[in-house]
């Protein structure tokens, strides 16, 4: 894997095992008062099952998770949904606790190939992020269809929600599409944030990034924006 590791850190410069990001943000924050007990962690990760594993990791670290998930890992649960979450959380002396995990996600093949996916059981290659690569092939197309489908909701949202963000005209790769996912995602969860929560009475964390997806099922992760905001003063949060 030494050469895996090198193509790695030139795509990603910064990526670090999944195991390590989840711990490390974790461990960062306890010494800010987060803990398992008196925190409820709130997870969006895309629907794909190759992003199983970091659920079940980060439900390992801080207990079970509120499940913000959807495809692509964008968050379309809403005021309704960010609401029900913060019900949910431990009051501890009064004061709530929230760590949001939100993680866009990518293949990335052992010679360095964008996208690149091997599944278990699957003898061809796939493609990771699966609803980034239909929506990068519409954009390549110029065959994009604004209108909405009921039964294909998230996937519209998804649609609409990053020609938004692109701006008419452009045609990213699929690299330079997750990152403005991963910046849409952040966006997003901080609107949702400053509508539905008040940190006079909450404190919270912002733990973003991208989730790569390696080969043999090895996972690692490119630590984005990461920060904790605790008395309503923000805090930086690093790995390692």
């Amino acid at each position: 894997m030494a050469d895996f590791d090198s193509i790695l850190q030139q795509t990603f410069p910064g990526a670090v095992p999944k195991t390590d990001f989840v711990r490390g943000t974790f461990e960062a924050l306890v010494s800010h008062g987060f803990t398992a007990d008196n925190t409820i962690a709130c997870l969006a990760v895309c629907r794909d099952e190759v992003c199983h594993p970091t659920v079940v990791q980060v439900s390992e670290v801080w207990g079970e998770a509120f499940n913000f998930s959807s495809l692509a890992g964008m968050l379309f649960l809403g005021r309704a949904g960010f609401r029900a979450a913060h019900a949910h959380g431990p009051a501890d002396g009064g004061r709530q606790r929230f760590a949001y995990v939100v993680l866009a996600h990518i293949g990335l093949g052992r010679t360095g190939t964008i996208g690149e996916c091997t599944r278990p059981g699957l003898p061809q290659l796939s493609h990771a992020c699966g609803a980034l690569y239909a929506l990068q092939r519409e954009l390549a197309g110029g065959h994009l269809d604004f209108g909405f489908d009921r039964d294909d909701a998230e996937f519209s949202m998804l649609r609409r929600r990053m020609a938004r963000a692109l701006g008419w005209g452009k045609v990213p790769d699929l690299l330079e599409l997750t990152e403005a996912a991963e910046r849409v995602i952040v966006e997003d969860l901080e609107r949702m944030i400053g509508f539905t929560l008040d940190p006079a009475r909450a404190d919270y964390a912002v733990l973003s990034g991208m989730l790569i997806h390696g080969p043999r099922q090895q996972s690692y992760v490119r630590p984005g924006v990461c920060y904790g905001v605790v008395n309503g003063e923000r805090v930086e949060v690093t790995v390692g």
